[in-house]
């Protein structure tokens, strides 16, 4: 059984229900998955099939080809992965805008008890208050997010030591909170649901059955996915990325890939634009096609590590107190500290996409500096073009519109110039977002809100006042171009060539996404 700090149960059970459903929404994966573990816990506690079901909404502000195609590729991953496994597993894509609504419904109605995933912002979120109000079943909301339960943490936490200094002292009850590697293992003896109720349920909320043909089409790229996306009411100028294939089976393949070649070097590379220093696994783990307790469990197993290697005092510093090679440290640092700061923020803080969620020191001083004068001034479409003055700027929005992420080092310089070149620090806040969560893979997350809201001062201290900035920590192109070697970055994401694979983007569409906000 998964920790009761994970879960949260609300209503009752159905006594006329006949299987237990469980609602995919973030925790994508077949594997390290507390919500497809509960979920199957329930089903044999009640000897009742379980369906789970994976959803594509249409009805969310930044649905485009890019999103559909890198989700799709999961489902394939995952239709085989539950193939043969004693659970019913349905993926499916709305062709309509808001269909899906009335299959959840409908599912509903059905089920003697649902599982959902606990997810604390963007459309997960939407779907999860759906599910709450309209829910006659009992239903099961479960956190498969972080190493720390987000919610059962009792606060926020404003600064990163604060969190390690919580995580140091709290560490045994995280460690037995692992989920099972395999959960699967546990259903082969549930029974099978008819798969004429299934096609009656679809039937009865006016739902097509998403037939196998379109999901290989999507995901396999290139123009066939393209044509096979063409008739969605979603954003076609935001392409599929070139070379990231979403799935579980591609996450594993790069997290064993950075484990075995990359994880001992990555303190000194990570912040390197010219090095591959970085794990890239930000976009697989912001859709759930893989865990993080995976992830952690096996550098844990790869260092024969257990608490006992454990160096006190339990007092928040970063290195030195897992016992562990720097580099492993630094890595579990942002597995760990940087991610579950993010979830819990999101979590306990409701309007955590707004400037008024930022600490009071910083919005005062961003308030004294809001009318200075900027040394240059852009609109949104000139951001999202990539056309400002700044060839390394120009290059991060470049790659992100590009690849779908931007190096880590250079997404802090990224939001700090877009806040110094903005007509405003709230709307430079409410542009940074619309940027990232229109074009980045692991766009719309609580690491994508909490990294934007630490341009603003979230997270950090006062630092040395200036104009514009005021005491939030600068960051200029010219620091950066000092520490690193920022050249053959420029020249890949800035060439003609590079920006051909980039579709435009121009004013009236994004005019477009907005009204559909």
């Amino acid at each position: 059984m998964i920790s009761s700090a994970r879960v949260n149960i609300h209503g009752e059970r159905n006594p006329r229900g006949q299987c237990v459903v469980y609602w995919m929404t973030s925790a994508r994966r077949a594997h390290w998955n507390h919500a497809l573990q509960h979920a199957i816990d329930i089903a044999n506690e009640v000897g009742q099939p379980l369906v789970v079901i994976e959803c594509l909404a249409l009805n969310h502000k930044w649905a485009n080809d890019r999103i559909s195609t890198f989700v799709l590729q999961g489902m394939i991953d995952n239709r085989a992965s539950f193939a043969d496994s004693g659970v019913t597993y349905i993926p499916y894509t709305e062709t309509t805008s808001r269909e899906a609504s009335g299959l959840l419904e409908e599912w509903l109605q059905f089920a003697t008890a649902c599982i959902i995933d606990d997810y604390p912002t963007y459309y997960p979120l939407h779907v999860l208050n759906t599910a709450l109000k309209v829910s006659p079943c009992e239903l099961h909301v479960v956190d498969s997010n972080g190493f720390m339960a987000m919610r059962a943490q009792g606060r926020a936490f404003t600064t990163a030591y604060s969190l390690r200094r919580h995580l140091h002292k709290t560490i045994l009850e995280h460690m037995y909170d692992f989920p099972e590697s395999h959960p699967l293992v546990n259903a082969k003896n549930l029974p099978m649901i008819d798969p004429s109720v299934i096609q009656q349920i679809f039937a009865k909320s006016n739902t097509p059955i998403t037939p196998y043909e379109f999901l290989w089409r999507v995901s396999e790229g290139g123009d066939v996915g393209k044509e096979a996306l063409s008739n969605l009411a979603i954003d076609h100028q935001v392409p599929p990325v070139l070379g990231k294939k979403g799935g579980s089976i591609e996450a594993k393949r790069r997290w064993k890939n950075f484990l075995k070649t990359r994880l001992m070097q990555y303190k000194s590379n990570r912040n390197q634009p010219d090095s591959n220093g970085a794990s890239g696994l930000s976009s697989w783990l912001h859709f759930g096609h893989i865990s993080s307790h995976q992830i952690i469990h096996e550098i844990f197993q790869a260092h024969q590590w257990d608490v006992s290697m454990v160096n006190p005092p339990n007092d928040g510093r970063r290195q030195g107190w897992w016992g562990l090679p720097e580099d492993v440290e630094a890595f579990l640092d942002q597995i760990i500290t940087w991610r579950d700061i993010g979830f819990i923020h999101c979590a306990m803080v409701e309007n955590h996409t707004q400037y008024e969620s930022l600490p009071e020191w910083a919005k005062e001083t961003l308030a004294i500096h809001a009318s200075d004068p900027r040394p240059y001034v852009y609109t949104l479409e000139e951001f999202e073009q990539a056309k400002t003055h700044d060839p390394l700027w120009n290059a991060a929005q470049n790659q992100l519109r590009r690849e779908g992420i931007i190096h880590n080092y250079l997404r802090m310089l990224w939001g700090k110039k877009i806040l110094e070149w903005s007509p405003d620090p709230k709307t430079a806040m409410e542009w940074m977002i619309a940027l990232n969560d229109r074009w980045a893979l692991d766009g719309r997350d609580p690491n994508s809100y909490t990294g934007i809201g630490w341009v603003l001062g979230k997270f950090d201290r006062g630092w040395t006042e200036r104009a514009v900035f005021g005491k939030i920590r600068c960051m200029t192109s010219d620091s950066t171009k000092r520490k690193f070697n920022t050249k053959s970055y420029i020249e890949k994401y800035n060439s003609p060539a590079s920006l051909q694979t980039v579709l435009g983007s121009g004013p009236n569409l994004y005019v477009a996404h907005q009204k559909r906000s």
